[in-house]
């Protein structure tokens, strides 16, 4: 069962986290430079964020699990882990709820934003949470590496 949920969580954690690392980190500039109009390279951009968000759902509740696993062994690091997972949960309905409100001042059919007041706004929140899910992951994974090594010393030690 460990080892199932292990491979699950880095299977998940990978797509995840390596999708958002690469979409921010490459294809928004480079959807940006190659289409001269970002409104353009935004409607791409808000259908590949959705599949974001459904991946990081995904690996929020493997890195639950995860955290329900090593909090079995290690209090510590399994409390840990359920406030990396927490943060990440939080920011994921945080940018659920931007999205629609970004949604809402694009009009798709006329490929224009009806307000670029609310529009900026939303997009800086947006990036700001992402922000917080990138970090909040990446702490999660230093976080299991230690909780891993804590858990199988642990279980070896009680099979002897």
């Amino acid at each position: 069962m460990i080892v199932t949920s292990r491979i699950l969580l880095l299977i998940a954690f990978s797509v995840f986290w390596g999708g958002l690392t690469f979409y921010t980190g490459s294809v928004v500039r480079i959807s940006h430079d190659v289409l001269t109009d970002p409104m353009v390279g935004g409607l791409i951009t808000q259908r590949v964020t959705a599949w974001l968000q459904i991946a990081g759902g995904v690996t929020a509740i493997c890195m639950l699990w995860n955290s329900v696993l090593v909090r079995r062994v290690s209090r510590k690091y399994g409390f840990m882990l359920t406030a990396c997972s927490m943060i990440l949960v939080c920011a994921l309905a945080g940018l659920v709820i931007v999205h629609g409100h970004l949604d809402a001042v694009i009009d798709v059919d006329a490929v224009e934003i009806t307000n670029r007041d609310a529009f900026t706004i939303g997009h800086r929140r947006y990036n700001q949470l992402t922000t917080i899910e990138w970090i909040s992951s990446l702490t999660y994974l230093l976080i299991t590496v230690a909780a891993w090594r804590q858990v199988d010393v642990q279980l070896s030690t009680q099979e002897k």
